[in-house]
């Protein structure tokens, strides 16, 4: 899972799926380290800047509201509404961001970093 390290709801989104995979099927991974370009071939910084990623075991990418539908497994059945929810969150990430609490985003950082390189 390739996220923006920068954005405060990004990484509070990606804690929040962490702690629900009990499985530990995501890694996260900042979409800033060097690692990201080579796990998306084909990608400029700016397109892979403009979504978080989802990366299968098999190299297959899936971004944005196809990404957001590999999370949250309904959503599958409906990719344009996993379109539009990824696009209201992504769109307004700044907004969404100024009402995280100082704690949740600590924690957040926490949480990424226990499952980051494999601990």
């Amino acid at each position: 899972m390739l996220y923006d390290a920068d954005c405060g709801v990004c990484k509070f989104i990606v804690a929040r799926v962490l702690e629900l995979d009990r499985a530990r099927r995501f890694r996260p991974l900042a979409l800033q380290d060097p690692r990201a370009a080579a796990l998306l071939p084909g990608m400029t910084e700016e397109d892979r800047m403009a979504s978080f990623h989802i990366v299968d075991s098999d190299g297959t990418v899936h971004s944005a509201g196809e990404g957001l539908a590999e999370l949250i497994t309904p959503l599958r059945r409906a990719p344009r509404a996993a379109g539009r929810l990824y696009g209201l969150v992504a769109g307004n990430r700044d907004r969404l961001g100024k009402l995280l609490p100082d704690a949740a985003r600590r924690q957040a950082a926490r949480r990424i970093a226990a499952r980051t390189d494999g601990q």
